[in-house]
């Protein structure tokens, strides 16, 4: 081979060299472009699935006027009764006291409000505690069993 020969072949081999840069520059930029636009339909898709689908405020003044709002609206015993212990003291299930029975408080009517109450809060034979009435506070179930025993008169 001669010395120009050799020359055109370093010439070709390095602008072929040049131009595999060039093309493969060129296809790393538009891969780029098209990883981007996929990865933003990504977040895009990922971000509407987790979107929040409500706000909550969280505002004292809301607070407050809420829990003054629950405080004047105390239920009666009545009311309690009806929501939460007619279903067994109506029909007497497990031994439990009738509602307005005489005969069935007769027993009980000697212990006074604060015992029968103390007893109610905590549960007593198959009655668990407070009853049904989880989110009765101590003197709610005072009521009720006030209530209660005014029936039997």
């Amino acid at each position: 081979m001669s010395q120009a020969s050799k020359t055109s072949t370093k010439l070709m081999l390095f602008v072929w060299l040049i131009a595999m840069i060039f093309i493969g520059i060129k296809a790393l930029n538009s891969t780029n472009g098209e990883s981007n636009v996929s990865e933003n339909m990504i977040d895009n898709a990922a971000l509407e699935r987790i979107k929040p689908i409500g706000m909550v405020a969280i505002d004292t003044a809301i607070a407050e006027a809420s829990a003054k709002l629950q405080d004047k609206a105390e239920r009666s015993g009545e009311q309690i009764y009806n929501a939460n212990c007619m279903g067994c003291h109506n029909s007497g299930v497990l031994g439990s006291p009738k509602y307005a029975s005489l005969e069935d408080w007769a027993p009980r009517i000697g212990l006074g409000v604060d015992k029968l109450t103390a007893s109610a809060i905590a549960g007593k034979g198959g009655m668990p505690a407070k009853g049904t009435c989880m989110d009765c506070s101590d003197n709610d179930i005072k009521i009720t069993v006030q209530y209660m025993l005014d029936s039997l008169e």
